[in-house]
This record gives structure tokens, C-alpha cells and sequence, in this order.
């Protein structure tokens, strides 16, 4: 595509997500420049100062007045997504936020609504569409090896007593819409969206605040396809993250391999019921299926990244690879689960 003009960006909030993602992602690359930050830390800005070489604000209005920035980035807590989106967005820039997208589904109508007014470009980071899990898992549902898959699991667990600001319900915190947001997101490009229907239900097991430290969410796609999800820092036994179950075969994968037992459906008669009494009184019948197993790593040829993706839009008018409109579904299933849950706010 040749060389092309840095993308200026501002990033607000150099904290896990601001700093780990945003600026490690984009320092070294030649068609970003982060030209300011905004943080209210004074040490956060002097690193950034110093190794960034970029202007720094303790305030976000006078970041989004005075930067020289064509994007802004919303790294700040989850409660802020919103606003400072919305904000940053009638100043004429576009904005990568960070997940999760937003408080509520009005809230996110909102921001699709203000991107819309301003006619830019409102990226939401649901970065996990992107690593090699996500891609190899895609590959092997496209790929047609077990068949039509009918039903997903997956299983994110660890076991952690949390107290930072994510425990907290005033500052959006919770694993439903801190964690959550990425299963979520991934489960939905697998079994099709809208979401046909909701079940979930939220405990809080041992973090010091006051939201969930363990989701479980069932759903179904627009493919008929049904999800089990499960998201907990109270669980202390590590399991496979994924289990795929097609009509041919089982997948299952630890994020770094996946182990897949099928079959060729070719190479089976087609099966007959058979209505009459069963021969001594049996079980089962002498079915034989011709089964298969292998073990592959997880890896794509694909390798693009989110970044490269804003890129190729707002450089080379590509088409958004994430749509803010395919997040605001992700919001509604966040918020069919807290609704169909008995568990505060």
C-alpha cells in the first residue's frame, strides 16, 4: 500500500489497558505517533514524556482542546467510556475505545448515534478477534472437519482475590463487563448474532468489592447454535478454554493446542431406526464409526492485527473490521444476563 502519514493519536488513561495495549502496540510502529496522553498520575506522565517524547494532561477536556491528534484513545475506567467517547468524538476525531464499550445498551446507541453525527469512525478494541486462538478456532469451523457445530463451551478460569478498582461497581468493575466482553465477543462470531436468547447468572465468590467474580452465561445463536460460558476467578482447576461439538467430531483446545476426534460422514451407512424389541435386550447397536484423531497447534496464517485494521481504514478506507454495531451486541447479551440475574445492580 506504500508509505502512508502516521495516524496522531492521543491516548486517555495510561493504565493496564492504556500503556500494555495502546502505547506498547503503537510506539514502534511508523503509521502511528502518539502525540499526547492524559493521565492523572504525575509518574505515568512523566514516562510517557520521557519515552513517548509526546505533550501529557492530567485533564481530559484540555487534552481533547489542545492535542494535535486525529484519534483518540479511551483507555480510562470503564464507567468513562461513554462520555469520553461521545466527548471526544464532537471534537472531530475518531475513537478507539477500550472494552468494555459501554454502561449500558442506551449508552451504546449513543456513541453509535454521535459517530454517526460526526461522521467519524468509532473502533471498539475487541482485539481478541485477532489473535491466533480466535483465527485457528474460525479456521477449524470453516474448515468443515466436525461437521455443523450445534454446540460451544467455553471455559475461562483462574482463582484470584481481588481488591482494585475493577471490584467495584461505581467505577463499572465486575467480570461480566471487564472479562466477559472478550468470550462474549469471540462466542458470537462462532454461533451468529442477534442473540436469540439469554440465561445467565452472577456470584460474587471472594474479590473484596461489591460486583461478580463469577458469570456463567448460556446462549443461542442466529445459527441455532447454542453456548456455554463460563468466566471465574474462583476456580482453582485449570480446563480446556474450548470445547467445540459438531455432528462429526469434538474439538477441544488449552489455547495452545487443540486435540479434534471425527469423522468422514462418507464413509457411514445412513442409520435406520429400528422399532422392533432389541436382541437380548441391548443396548446400543454394532455401529462402527471410522474415528480419527489429531493434535494441532494453535496458529493461523492470519496475521493481522487490531492496528493494522484502523489503519487500513482510516488510511486506506477499508471497511471497519470491527463495526461499533457488532459490539452493541455484545452489550445486550451483557445486559440480558445481569437482567435474567438475581445478583445486585
Amino acid at each position: 500500500m506504500g508509505k502512508v502519514k502516521p495516524i496522531t493519536v492521543g491516548i486517555a488513561g495510561l493504565g493496564r489497558a492504556g500503556w500494555n495495549i495502546h502505547v506498547d502496540g503503537m510506539r514502534n510502529r511508523k503509521d502511528f505517533k502518539i502525540t499526547a496522553c492524559c493521565d492523572p498520575e504525575s509518574d505515568r506522565r512523566t514516562q510517557a514524556e520521557q519515552e513517548l517524547g509526546c505533550e501529557t494532561f492530567t485533564n481530559y477536556k484540555e487534552m481533547l482542546k489542545k492535542a494535535d491528534a486525529e484519534l483518540i484513545v479511551v483507555a480510562t475506567q470503564s464507567r468513562d467510556h461513554g462520555p469520553h467517547t461521545i466527548a471526544a468524538l464532537k471534537t472531530g476525531r475518531h475513537v478507539l475505545v477500550e472494552k468494555p464499550m459501554a454502561m449500558s445498551l442506551r449508552e451504546a446507541d449513543r456513541m453509535i448515534a454521535a459517530a454517526k453525527k460526526a461522521r467519524k469512525k468509532l473502533f471498539v478494541n475487541q482485539n481478541y478477534r485477532f489473535n491466533q486462538e480466535f483465527k485457528h478456532l474460525r479456521e477449524m469451523i470453516g474448515s468443515g472437519i466436525l461437521g455443523r457445530v450445534f454446540h460451544i463451551r467455553g471455559h475461562w478460569p483462574g482463582f484470584a482475590r481481588r481488591n482494585d478498582w475493577q471490584t467495584l461497581r461505581k467505577y463499572g468493575g465486575g467480570v461480566l463487563n471487564n472479562t466477559c466482553p472478550h468470550i462474549i465477543d469471540m462466542t458470537l462470531q462462532f454461533i451468529g448474532w442477534p442473540v436469540r436468547s439469554v440465561w445467565g447468572d452472577l456470584q460474587l465468590v471472594n474479590d473484596a468489592g461489591d460486583v461478580e467474580d463469577h458469570v456463567k452465561i448460556v446462549l443461542r445463536g442466529k445459527s441455532g447454535c447454542t453456548a456455554d460460558l463460563e468466566v471465574s476467578t474462583a476456580c482453582a482447576y485449570p480446563t480446556n478454554k474450548w470445547m467445540l461439538m459438531g455432528d462429526c467430531g469434538t474439538l477441544i483446545c488449552d489455547g495452545k493446542e487443540s486435540k479434534i476426534k471425527y469423522y468422514d460422514p462418507k464413509r457411514v451407512k445412513a442409520l435406520k431406526v429400528i422399532e422392533s424389541p432389541p436382541a437380548n435386550r441391548r443396548y446400543g447397536n454394532d455401529d462402527k464409526l471410522p474415528w480419527r484423531e489429531k493434535t494441532v497447534p494453535v496458529k493461523s496464517r492470519d496475521k493481522t492485527s487490531y492496528f493494522d485494521t484502523v489503519v487500513a481504514t482510516l488510511r486506506h478506507g477499508k471497511p471497519m473490521a470491527v463495526t461499533p454495531e457488532s459490539v452493541r451486541e455484545v452489550i445486550r447479551v451483557i445486559a440480558e444476563t445481569r437482567k435474567g440475574t438475581a445478583f445486585p445492580g
